[in-house]
């Protein structure tokens, strides 16, 4: 029966409406820009906290610098870094952190680049070509090899492992473990390095009246927040709840925003501070330890991986085998060279790389976030073995 006009134009409506229910369904797939924005937002969070937190502390460094306002001093460097500990033992199940102990692999590669390999090819390589080229004065020099000798980060090499979902449990031990080491290591690889009397007359003293301080408030600031965080989390009353996804995302949260909070003291202090040397030595300094941070992530990222270490365990390495401790490292150099006219050049190198591998850090944290879900994902999709 051939179709009427009537029909036709009733067909053609339903066409049109299924057309308009269609286009209406599409739009409200399509998010609005603002929600776009806000997605972006959301899901880059942390970058954009440090690009934010850099600019407001280049535009008023001495608010956010120690003496400040803020008191940074006390604020950050005591209370935000205890409470970043006390999270990673709320976050931290004890099996972990003994699996982390036993974990020979992954703690002889990060100790070996925390300790040696940055040491030997700073001093033996990288030195002699950087002052055969002229490219830095020989103090300047001497000031990298010192800083190749110092130990890793307490607290944002464990912040940055936590934001990037790598093995938190490895960075805590290898911030405990080589902290403690260093006490007595760096002064011996800098003597061993430079050869200098002072480092000589002066190890002794670091090694020996200086260690228990220095134990003392290692301790206190690390090791005591993350026991009674795991106290915690071991108990019956608050086990079950610290393990639930949404504790876990405000934990997350919480640690992420300290680290800003660190980025951020850390630039107010490096904008604020003057070093006594000419832009063009700081310039040229700056983009050497550029190069070395950027060589270092590397070696260390390959060599993990080439030892076949678990994703999480290659994340936790990235990070605490290629930092360098300024809370640590000033102190001892100016114990070992507190008489020396050369003081200011040989604390400059860990000036001025420690808001760089900050920065670095936090740049490379959703990259090695993502390596690490990638991991996950294919793990999860991976066919069972036959029983």
């Amino acid at each position: 029966m051939p179709a009427t006009p009537s029909s036709r134009r009733g067909a053609s409506r339903v066409v049109a409406a299924g057309k308009g229910s269609d286009a209406a369904a599409d739009a409200e797939r399509t998010p609005s820009p603002i929600a776009s924005v806000a997605e972006f937002a959301k899901a880059n969070y942390f970058l954009l906290g440090m690009f934010a937190c850099v600019f407001v502390a280049a535009a008023c460094p001495s608010f956010g610098a120690n003496g400040g306002p803020l008191k940074p001093e006390v604020t950050i460097n005591k209370l935000a870094v205890r409470l970043m500990f006390l999270i990673s033992g709320l976050s931290l199940p004890l099996d972990d952190l003994r699996s982390a102990v036993t974990n020979v692999a992954a703690n002889a590669l990060i100790q070996f680049f925390v300790f040696g390999f940055a040491g030997l090819a700073t001093a033996f390589g990288i030195a002699p070509a950087l002052t055969a080229l002229g490219i830095l004065s020989p103090q300047l020099v001497n000031g990298l090899i010192i800083l190749a000798c110092l130990p890793t980060t307490i607290g944002t090499g464990v912040a940055l492992t936590n934001a990037a979902s790598g093995n938190v449990a490895v960075a805590i031990f290898h911030a405990v473990f080589s902290n403690l080491a260093g006490v007595v290591v760096s002064p011996a690889l800098i003597f061993f390095y430079l050869g200098s009397d002072a480092a000589a007359a002066t190890a002794a003293d670091v090694a020996g009246g200086g260690a228990a301080a220095s134990v003392s408030k290692l301790a206190y600031s690390v090791l005591l927040p993350v026991l009674v965080g795991m106290m915690i989390r071991a108990s019956p009353t608050f086990g079950a709840s610290l393990a639930a996804r949404p504790a876990k995302a405000r934990l997350k949260l919480g640690s992420d925003l300290i680290i800003l909070s660190i980025v951020y003291n850390t630039f107010c202090n490096t904008f604020q501070s003057g070093f006594g040397v000419s832009g063009g030595e700081v310039t040229a300094l700056t983009l050497v330890l550029c190069a070395l941070l950027a060589g270092y992530k590397a070696c260390v990222f390959v060599a993990a991986r080439a030892a076949g270490l678990a994703r999480k365990d290659v994340v936790a390495a990235t990070f605490m085998g290629s930092q360098k401790t300024l809370a640590f490292g000033l102190p001892l150099i100016k114990a070992l060279f507190g008489g020396s006219p050369d003081l200011v050049w040989f604390c400059l190198p860990v000036l001025v790389y420690h808001p760089l591998q900050t920065f670095v850090g936090s740049a490379l944290v959703p990259k090695l976030r993502a390596f690490v879900e990638q991991g996950e994902k294919g793990e999860s999709s991976a066919p069972a073995a036959p029983a």
